[in-house]
């Protein structure tokens, strides 16, 4: 049994799916027929810059509505010294502010514009509060704003661009200082108004450093991912490319080639007779696989792939045993059983033509559970199958990578004078399940 010729004498009927939405060989999941399918719209990646900045929006609004009740009482207090009219007018519109922060975490496209207006009014009543002042706060209660520096400078680092942030963060702790410093903000100490400003500061920065780190590896794992996806999806592709050629190039071997050879070779009536049914198949076999079109892989019965075993390979000019058949199996992809009752015809068919004369044939087929092995084996010649040139199609194109694509696998054992046995099993076995036929045999070649 060599590399070289083939025939497909199934009717080109049984090939297909009786359905007109019969589909072809499926690849890796992702190859529906001739349509390849985007894994990139199924992809929902778990950790992403928009979920991170839904994150910080959700925490801003806590913190605002937060320190925004909690300064509520402090407020009250200072109201007496403070202008009647622009100390609270500045006072309703920060809380405005703050609850337009608060909202935003529901309404998504509002964060960004709440968060700017809630840190520019900020730091308007931060510059302004002297202005407000009738009398001079005691030393122990600091003005009001000093209670929302943070959810300021917050919603500026997450609003504004890095460099505007950081001149925000900067900007409020010397601004707060000056006014502590000053007879409006209570006139305390340096000492006092340098801590409360280091600590506006520190708390401030600390917080702006966290978002642009964080929303760095955020972009970068959205960029890492849609690298993936697209390696991913070209690797599909390439895939899809690979499963057609080996299609297209089993069908132009086992269809067109071997039925030229075979007419060429022709000098007797049976021989002619062969070549002509030969012609016929090749001609409805293509004309089957162009009218193929996509959708999902249909079961085919075990009956009707078994029957369609058993007929191709006794149809053939010498003799082939069928030596095991089983009465019932599992219903196969249509994929896996055009495979399955393809690769065997093939080997069948090199047989014939390469193996010699008075050479006894045999096929057997087994089913166990979901799995189904055909077995193709003679006594003749055998070849070398490291030996065989490039550009024979028969073994590598027809058995080998047609198993392949069909996600089974072929396995080629053969040596010059030793016979030649195909064993064709799907689904593939697990790489710790397959084995060879023993320690002392020497002449397997696995697909």
């Amino acid at each position: 049994m060599t590399t070289d010729a083939s025939a497909d004498a199934g009717p080109a009927a049984a090939r297909r799916p009786s359905s007109p939405g019969a589909a072809a060989p499926t690849g890796a999941g992702h190859v529906r027929g001739h349509e390849w399918v985007d894994p990139s719209r199924s992809v929902r990646a778990t950790i992403t810059q928009a979920s991170l900045d839904r994150a910080f929006t959700i925490l801003m609004a806590i913190a605002a509505i937060g320190f925004g009740a909690a300064n509520i009482p402090g407020l009250l207090k200072q109201l007496p010294s403070l202008d009647p009219f622009w100390a609270p007018a500045t006072a309703i519109g920060m809380a405005l502010s703050l609850v337009a922060v608060g909202v935003s975490a529901i309404v998504q496209r509002w964060s960004q514009a709440a968060q700017i207006v809630c840190a520019l009014l900020f730091l308007v009543a931060l510059v302004t509060f002297p202005l407000t002042v009738r009398e001079a706060l005691p030393v122990n209660q600091p003005p009001w704003p000093w209670w929302l520096c943070n959810v300021g400078t917050i919603a500026a680092s997450l609003s504004f661009a890095t460099w505007r942030a950081a001149v925000y963060n900067a900007l409020v702790p010397i601004i707060y200082v000056v006014l502590r410093l000053s007879p409006a903000g209570g006139a305390v100490g340096v000492q006092r108004a340098l801590l409360d400003g280091a600590y506006t500061a520190v708390l401030g920065i600390a917080a702006l450093i966290l978002i642009v780190v964080l929303r760095r590896a955020a972009a970068a794992v959205d960029v890492a991912q849609a690298t993936a996806v697209r390696r991913y999806s070209r690797a599909i592709r390439e895939h899809a490319t690979e499963v057609e050629r080996v299609q297209v190039d089993a069908i132009v071997h086992d269809s067109v080639l071997t039925t030229l050879l075979s007419a060429a070779r022709a000098d007797t009536p049976d021989a002619k007779t062969l070549a002509a049914r030969m012609a016929r198949n090749a001609i409805d076999h293509l004309a089957a696989a162009a009218a193929d079109g996509p959708g999902e892989d249909q079961l085919v019965p075990f009956d009707v792939l078994r029957d369609r075993i058993v007929a191709s390979v006794t149809s053939l000019g010498a003799p082939v045993q069928v030596r095991s058949v089983p009465t019932a199996g599992p219903s196969l992809p249509f994929s896996a059983a055009d495979a399955l009752a393809s690769a065997p015809l093939q080997a069948a068919v090199n047989s014939v033509q390469h193996a010699g004369d008075d050479v006894t044939r045999w096929v057997t087929i087994a089913a166990d559970g979901p799995s189904v092995q055909v077995e193709v084996a003679d006594d003749g010649t055998g070849f070398d199958a490291h030996a065989v040139p490039a550009e024979r199609l028969g073994v590598r194109r027809s058995i080998i990578e047609r198993m392949a694509a069909a996600d089974g696998e072929a396995d080629l054992r053969t040596a010059p004078g030793s016979g030649t046995r195909i064993v064709l099993r799907w689904p593939a076995l697990g790489a710790d399940d397959v084995s060879g036929a023993g320690p002392g045999d020497q002449r397997e070649a696995r697909a």
